[in-house]
């Protein structure tokens, strides 16, 4: 989901800009983005369109999973706001970070080392915890994120469309419901 995230931030935003009539040039150099999380896109937005800033986040909740706590087996829902999203999508690229540099496996109950950078939160914040200091990464917190990161680009994309006069179609992006559809 996040690389997902990042190619549909890039090729939006790519367009959003050439829509504007920016250079070829402006627009490779605006969108040199890396592993972009929430706040990472958020941020270009404000920049582009500094009038839309007020309007970002703004009546916005999500409703995912949280992580039991240590002995409990049950996931509950939860509300977040659009401060929580960003924080928890952060959490979540420190979660692609340690997968996709080997620093953790993703199978099982294991430590997950800290982040780099100070300023982020550990992926450890968004995964199950369990004894002994461990974390593990599962279903319903993978819904979570694909969650997080579906629904915040909406929210973004949303307002700049609004913005230019453009409607977007989102009924064939998945939606990543926290609830299985009841059989028919």
């Amino acid at each position: 989901m996040l690389s997902a995230f990042e190619g549909f931030a890039e090729d939006y935003f790519a367009t959003v800009l050439y829509l504007q009539g920016q250079s070829f040039a402006q627009i490779a150099k605006k969108m040199n983005l890396t592993n972009p999380d929430v706040a990472d896109v958020e941020g270009l937005v404000s920049r582009e369109f500094p009038t839309l800033k007020p309007q970002i986040g703004t009546d916005f909740t999500l409703t995912v999973w949280a992580p039991p706590v240590v002995g409990k087996t049950f996931w509950k829902e939860k509300e977040l706001t659009w401060a929580d999203v960003k924080h928890d999508a952060q959490g979540w690229m420190q979660v692609r970070h340690c997968l996709a540099h080997g620093l953790a496996s993703g199978w099982s109950s294991e430590i997950w080392p800290g982040p780099v950078r100070k300023d982020v939160p550990p992926a450890s914040s968004v995964l199950r915890p369990m004894k002994d200091g461990k974390h593990s990464l599962a279903l319903h917190g993978s819904i979570t994120c694909a969650q997080i990161y579906r629904h915040a680009a909406e929210h973004l994309a949303g307002i700049v469309a609004d913005h230019l006069g453009e409607r977007l179609k989102w009924s064939a992006v998945p939606d990543f419901e926290l609830h299985a559809a009841p059989a028919s």
